[in-house]
């Protein structure tokens, strides 16, 4: 077999492919191979197989091994990545070793747990169970269960019994049943099946809409307030999606403490469809064992977190975005991509439907459902403003003024009255604060020091449990000082309010009450979560302190009270879309009270209760607040009406940082007269995990010119010295300033 040139995609920091003969294997495109790379070997992508190369036949290195026992990447996922690196500014390389699971990206085959599938061939189809002897009963049993199914999974051959698998072989040898080895679906406890809830007039027509065009590629907002029932649009619109033998479901969801609950819902509604699961809660096992039933197409329903949408899946016919304003859709490393942005490319290609279900829709959303009519895929609008369950009601929202009353211990008289209500009526509260620890900072009463995190310009949160001081950006830890370390004075009194102090209050002023707090200290082992949420259904808690893990996806029948601690910080920030993200949570936070028959109320306590905020989240009233902030947005000249970029640049030394960003800055100036670049400035936290940060912001009013503007610039910046002296990367779309 002659040798052949094989352009291969390695994880470098270089954009490019590199050449090597295929020696004596036989390759493919998208398959996966092993490389001799300088001193070392790695695993690689084949791109491309060639005629001729830039570089001597002589010169060029032969592959190692090529895994020719796993399926290729396919085409389409293989041209999707490539866009996806060129839009964002990553070296393809990287963006498509990253994409895999991490079982892919080691150098060994991707074993994966088989099964073998047993099928009734036509000889079995004529056979009469009454030709087999009486005392055989297991051979009997499993050709009448063939018979009847055509085809049995091992799993369903040991529920025959436990001799099965032995009776089939012989029915294989008979020529009876044929045998084929398949990747295996993890057996899960059934569901019983639940009963279709009957669609309200807003749901049935969201249901029409989308189905009528679901042949061709169109991006649908569905904007429902909190409790409208788009879950079950969804699993309606994904049962039509299914019809088809083959199809498949992509369902997004922007964290992993929301996947469990949806995967219920899915298995008890649609229990005929195979469903998997991709976040990183899984093991490096499951994660492949996962990503391959997808790509095999063996699995119909996939659920998963933002770097789902880069897997494999033949038949996709719907994409799903719940949630669809969630920042955890961004990737904020590496290649920063936002997976919503990367859904609609890949819809677009496919020509399927994308539906982007949300309470509070991203402003760049709901500007292109609303305002953007020039471009000819403008999204489609479809509202559910009522709640699906009849009897429920949106809660009453009451916003206390806290600089009018007295606090104890943080809490306003109002929200400890309601809370003892709650428990004698024998229902449930949620208190939200968006802040872990027990406090967020340690004073000193005498100088006023404030602990400060040594590799951050932030300050260090208060553990009191773990008698630890911790940094929430870079992990550091260290000991409880016993001392003032500026003044020597010992009157050192954590201040402010944390999960853990509220925790700790609650269980003072309500020593009946059963109380469990819900935040990533106190749920970091696996399923924790879970497990919590079932005492809450099961009515094992009366109350439930947490962060914002809790403020969206979640429906507690019982809970009718939430409770919102500290919010005001964000209504004066200098990220411009700190009010817009403030008011999709606190939407979404208020969404959880009264979800069933049962009154809601939401108490918010701040020192502004006549903001503009607040009085549009009272009447839940998206759509006129979300106005206001496009309208502020079009004047100050912010995305979605115009397009941004960061160049991100950061080392020990700030002055290496700032010979970079200076040359970047006048490097962009230089390139295009269409692009505003503004002089290079640091962050609000100026040191980030030891290192110094700075950034060069680029602004235009047409895509195109801004693309091409980074197209020429990182290309220059990568080939020049400076570029080794520093970290830096490209945020394209970027979520914060």
């Amino acid at each position: 077999m002659p040798e052949t040139i094989l352009k291969i995609a390695l994880d470098v920091p270089l954009d490019r492919l590199f050449d090597y003969l295929s020696g004596e294997h036989d390759v493919q495109v998208g398959q996966r191979v092993l490389v001799p790379f300088g001193s070392r070997n790695q695993i690689g992508i084949v791109m491309d197989i060639a005629d001729s190369s830039d570089i001597a036949i002589e010169k060029l290195k032969s592959i190692l091994q090529a895994f020719n026992e796993e399926t290729p990447l396919d085409a389409e996922m293989l041209s999707l990545i490539k866009f996806s690196a060129d839009y964002y500014q990553y070296p393809f390389g990287q963006a498509l070793l990253s994409s895999l699971p991490a079982r892919l990206r080691q150098i060994a085959p991707a074993v994966s747990r088989k099964q073998y599938l047993y099928q009734l061939t036509d000889a079995g189809r004529e056979a009469d169970v009454e030709d087999i002897p009486k005392k055989q009963k297991v051979l009997r049993s499993v050709l009448s269960a063939l018979q009847a199914a055509n085809q049995l999974t091992e799993a369903e051959l040991d529920d025959i019994s436990g001799t099965a698998r032995k009776a089939v072989k012989a029915l294989v040898d008979s020529g009876y049943a044929s045998c084929e080895r398949v990747l295996a679906f993890q057996r899960v406890m059934a569901i019983a099946e639940a009963v279709e809830p009957k669609l309200n007039a807003e749901q049935m027509h969201a249901v029409q809409q989308i189905t009528a065009e679901s042949d061709v590629f169109k991006a649908w907002l569905l904007h429902g307030i909190t409790g409208s029932g788009k879950t079950e649009v969804y699993i309606r619109l994904m049962q039509y999606a299914l019809r088809h033998e083959s199809a498949q479901v992509l369902v997004l969801v922007p964290e992993i403490n929301l996947t469990p609950q949806l995967e219920a819902r899915f298995r008890s509604r649609l229990p005929d469809f195979p469903l998997v699961s991709l976040h990183s809660n899984l093991s490096e096992s499951e994660r492949l064992h996962h990503w391959q039933l997808a790509q095999s197409g063996a699995a119909k329903i996939i659920i998963g977190t933002r770097l789902s949408i880069f897997t494999p899946l033949p038949d996709l016919k719907l994409i799903i975005i719940d949630e669809e304003h969630d920042s955890s859709y961004k990737q904020q490393d590496s290649m920063r991509y936002h997976a919503r942005d990367v859904a609609m490319v890949r819809a677009k290609r496919l020509n399927i439907p994308v539906v982007l279900g949300s309470a509070t829709p991203a402003l760049e959303t709901w500007y292109n459902a609303t305002v953007n009519s020039n471009q000819a895929s403008k999204y489609g609008l479809l509202r559910l403003k009522e709640r699906a369950v009849s009897a429920a009601q949106l809660p009453q929202i009451d916003c206390i003024d806290t600089t009018k009353v007295n606090l104890q211990h943080g809490f306003t008289p109002q929200l400890i009255t309601a809370l003892r209500l709650r428990l004698e009526r024998k229902e449930q509260s949620l208190l939200f604060i968006n802040r872990r620890g027990y406090s967020p900072v340690l004073l000193c009463s005498a100088c006023h020091w404030i602990a400060p995190c040594t590799r951050c310009s932030s300050r260090l949160v208060v553990h009191l449990g773990q008698r630890k001081l911790r940094c929430h950006h870079c992990g550091h830890e260290q000991r409880i000082p016993h001392q003032c370390p500026s003044c020597g004075d010992a009157d050192l009194h954590p201040t402010g309010h944390g999960t853990q102090r509220l925790e700790q209050t609650l269980a003072q002023l309500l020593p009946e009450a059963r109380i469990a707090r819900v935040d990533r200290d106190s749920i970091s082992r696996k399923n924790a979560l879970v497990e919590i949420l079932d005492r809450v259904h099961n009515q094992e808690i009366d109350i439930l302190v947490g962060t914002q893990m809790l403020a969206k996806g979640h429906d507690f029948p019982n809970l009718t009270l939430v409770g919102v601690i500290d919010t005001d910080s964000a209504l004066h920030s200098p990220d411009f879309r700190a009010s817009e993200r403030l008011f999709a949570q606190l939407m979404q936070v208020a969404g959880r009270a009264g979800r069933a028959d049962k009154a809601g109320q939401v108490i918010i306590q701040t020192q502004f209760p006549d903001h503009a905020l607040f009085n549009a989240l009272r009447i839940q009233d998206y759509e006129s607040y979300a106005n206001v902030l496009l309208e502020e947005r079009q004047q100050m000249q912010f995305p979605p009406y115009v397009f941004t970029a960061l160049l991100r640049a950061e080392a020990n030394d700030y002055t290496l940082v700032q010979q970079f960003l200076q040359l970047a800055f006048a490097q962009a100036r230089s390139l295009s007269d269409q692009v505003l670049v503004y002089d290079p400035v640091r962050p609000q936290m100026e040191r980030l995990k030891g290192m110094e940060r700075g950034y060069v912001l680029m602004q235009a009013k047409q895509r195109p010119a801004l693309h091409q503007l980074l197209k020429h610039l990182v290309s220059q910046m990568r080939a020049h010295k400076m570029a080794a002296k520093v970290r830096w990367a490209v945020d394209v779309n970027p979520l914060e300033f």
